[in-house]
């Protein structure tokens, strides 16, 4: 996993926060989470060329770094940035598969409640997107594939705590993620629409400023 570059990532974020003057008691919350997506993505299909039985698919897994606006308007749910970078491995029967993402998305989250502990929807939205997904039978690369059209979007309750401007929490949903007409690189010229749909799960740890 490219967990330095998700660090440096938020990192840069954190610098070009406090570079930026904010409205008087407007709230900026960083935080830096670690989420799995369980996926029930078809394998088999994926990699028509295999010989073997394809393993099945294992959650994808990742950091990923948060930056959200909470303005001082009434019923105003904060706005931000959700950066991910996610990735899988399974193997079996002598074939490795190997996938990974990285996703860039506007972030909506609302507050039904908001002391010291905090709670509510969060929504996202897919802006940009970078996609592999690789089979490998024997050393032999069987499926390749890249590129297409991504789509995404993802609904979750979001929970936790504010402890003395720290930020521990979590968040449960489901993602709507497509990869639309991604093309098998083997020599095939094959596309496939594949669905990495699920349920995800996420922990955060930050700070408000």
């Amino acid at each position: 996993m490219k967990s330095g570059k998700c660090l440096a990532l938020f990192i840069l974020l954190f610098a070009v926060v406090l570079a930026i003057p904010k409205e008087a008691n407007a709230v900026v919350d960083l935080r830096l989470n670690y989420g799995l997506l369980v996926s029930n993505t078809n394998l088999d299909a994926l990699c028509t060329a295999c010989g073997g039985s394809v393993p099945s698919i294992v959650p994808t897994y990742g950091l990923g770094a948060d930056v959200v606006v909470n303005l001082p308007i009434p019923l105003m749910p904060g706005i931000g940035l959700r950066y991910e970078d996610m990735g899988l491995t399974t193997s079996g029967n002598g074939i490795d598969i190997k996938e990974s993402y990285t996703r860039t998305s506007l972030l909506l989250n609302y507050h039904i409640i908001d002391t010291l502990i905090y709670l509510g929807p969060i929504v996202t939205w897919g802006l940009s997107h970078s996609t592999s997904l690789k089979a490998t039978e024997n050393g032999t690369v069987k499926a390749d594939y890249t590129g297409g059209s991504q789509t995404s979007f993802s609904l979750g309750l979001e929970g936790g705590a504010h402890l003395a401007g720290f930020i521990v929490g979590g968040e449960i949903g489901y993602m709507d993620f497509r990869w639309k007409d991604a093309r098998d690189s083997t020599g095939n010229n094959s596309t496939q629409d594949i669905n990495m749909s699920g349920t995800y799960l996420k922990l955060a740890v930050g700070y408000s400023f």
